[in-house]
């Protein structure tokens, strides 16, 4: 997402109640038009056209609740969890992992795009509401930044937080991206930026060893990766894990021309390579690069069958269903022939796959 511009675009499309009342549309003619749900009612005295709400990705509905709630108050807030992740560009509203992700105690829905996290100091007033979810956290100005204006937890905090409060497959899956953009390019990855970020994760765990999702935020540490694309990719890998399946990521096979091409996850030990097979490969005409899903199909199977041929591997597909379970994975895989141990091994060390064990089936 292209945060300024899309800030630009939000701010343009919000209607103020007193910016109707200039229209000569009164209190009465509003709620009609929200109850014939003409409007729809972003926050208390915040309006945006229904046509533009519903035609709207999750994160652009999201960034109308966070401009509204700015507006609304006379101190700059500072956003931190799933609103700040919206601004850093994180999958937290990745629709198939919000509707498969266990939902954490205490939370009614991952899905409701009105609702504004904030992060308010120890000693502040701390009520929510269904408009503002706050969170009462120390924040020293390390931990925060700004983006378009607004202020903001800085991406490394964002990420300790979701942590802490999101269904660990979207934690991870917010991670990865956050490490991808920071420490990645093109196919190179910084180690040391990368290792220092980890130091870094790590100690914030160190410093709050009682903390509520300390055991999600070191197994972050442990799990995230720069070089998984997509969120798709992201739990694929997590589930595997809880499997007992180890894979290497990005691996790269010399094609037919010269190049290579590189596989999402590679099974060495079982001699099974896997691909994320997500269905926007094949809908998304951003993704398709000009070609129909036609040529897509075919693409792809000339590149699986060249790596079957070439490498001696076998390849397996899945998509997003397949993956929103360990249990539905499993059964996936031992439906291709593939031998799946059940349980998380202790490659990673015991605590990992205790943690792992516990994620739940």
């Amino acid at each position: 997402m292209d945060t300024p511009q899309e800030v630009r675009r939000a701010t343009q499309l919000l209607l103020h109640v007193d910016g109707l009342a200039q229209r000569g549309i009164t209190r009465r003619e509003i709620d009609s038009a929200v109850s014939a749900s003409r409007l729809v009612r972003v926050r208390p005295g915040w309006y945006v056209e229904a046509s533009q709400w519903q035609s709207g990705r999750s994160e652009q509905k999201h960034l109308l609740a966070i401009l509204a709630a700015q507006q609304s108050t006379l101190r700059r807030p500072i956003l931190s969890h799933r609103s700040a992740a919206t601004l850093h560009g994180l999958p937290v509203w990745s629709r198939w992992m919000t509707r498969t992700a266990a939902l954490p105690q205490g939370r009614a829905s991952l899905a409701d795009e009105r609702s504004v996290d904030l992060t308010v100091g120890p000693s502040e007033y701390n009520a929510g509401s269904s408009a503002t979810a706050r969170h009462r956290a120390a924040l020293p100005s390390a931990d925060t930044t700004q983006i378009a204006g607004l202020r903001l937890t800085s991406g490394e905090r964002t990420v300790f937080d979701l942590a802490r409060s999101e269904p660990f497959p979207v934690a991870l899956a917010c991670a990865d991206a956050y490490l991808r953009g920071t420490v990645r390019v093109g196919r190179l990855v910084d180690r040391a930026s990368w290792n220092a970020w980890l130091e870094q994760l790590v100690s914030r765990a160190d410093a709050m060893p009682r903390g509520r999702g300390m055991a999600a935020v070191r197994a972050l540490a442990v799990l995230a990766d720069p070089r998984s694309d997509s969120p798709l990719e992201s739990v694929s890998r997590l589930r595997a894990l809880q499997l007992g399946l180890t894979s290497e990521l990005q691996v790269a096979v010399p094609n037919e021309r010269g190049g290579s091409y590189y596989l999402d996850l590679l099974f060495r030990e079982l001699g099974v390579f896997g691909e994320c097979d997500g269905k926007a490969k094949y809908t998304d005409p951003a993704l398709r690069n000009g070609r129909s899903a036609d040529e897509v199909v075919y693409s792809e199977k000339r590149r699986h069958d060249w790596i079957e041929g070439s490498q001696g591997w076998r390849g397996v597909r899945w998509g997003a269903p397949e993956v929103s379970t360990a249990a539905s994975f499993a059964r996936h895989l031992r439906a291709q022939r593939v031998r799946v141990p059940g349980r998380p091994s202790l490659v990673l060390g015991p605590g990992i796959a205790r943690f792992l064990r516990q994620l739940g089936p």
